[in-house]
């Protein structure tokens, strides 16, 4: 399953609700890691994590985590 990252956007810091909270109450979105609750890990379906970009563009950023390693 594809891997993004949800976070929330720098000037709403303060009164959106946090990335943590936007992504754990969605039906088929698991949350990988959440310890920095503006900015967690999220595993999900691409339609999903499009459709969950499209709802919260005005208070959070949904894109996809890229992961870099030795060969």
């Amino acid at each position: 399953m594809p891997r993004y990252l949800v976070t929330t956007r720098r000037a709403l810091l303060d009164s959106a609700m946090t990335a943590l909270a936007a992504a754990e109450s969605e039906e088929g979105v698991e949350v990988v890691n959440g310890h920095d609750p503006h900015m967690v890990t999220i595993d999900t379906s691409d339609a999903r994590a499009t459709d969950l970009a499209n709802r919260l563009k005005d208070t959070h950023t949904v894109e996809p985590e890229i992961r870099r390693g030795l060969l």
